[in-house]
């Protein structure tokens, strides 16, 4: 799995999925901002309302793209 390709499939969901159908329906605003490879792991980083989180998932290689974004966003 390529790290560049994730990171482009995360923030275009988190961004143009996630966060512009929060925004119409609950007026909550934010933002992928990053994601990065540590050891076999894998560190999300996002904003919310102006606040910055950070998630991570463990042995991320073992996931599709789709299962990463579904794990961040019942995260």
């Amino acid at each position: 799995m390529k790290l560049e390709r994730l990171k482009n499939y995360l923030k275009d969901k988190i961004n143009n999925s996630w966060y512009k159908n929060t925004a119409i329906d609950y007026g909550i605003t934010g933002k992928f901002l990053t994601a990065e490879k540590i050891g076999d792991d894998l560190k999300i980083v996002w904003e919310e309302m102006g606040e910055r989180f950070e998630m991570v998932v463990a042995w991320f290689e073992d996931y599709s793209n789709e299962q990463i974004y579904n794990i961040w966003m019942e995260g």
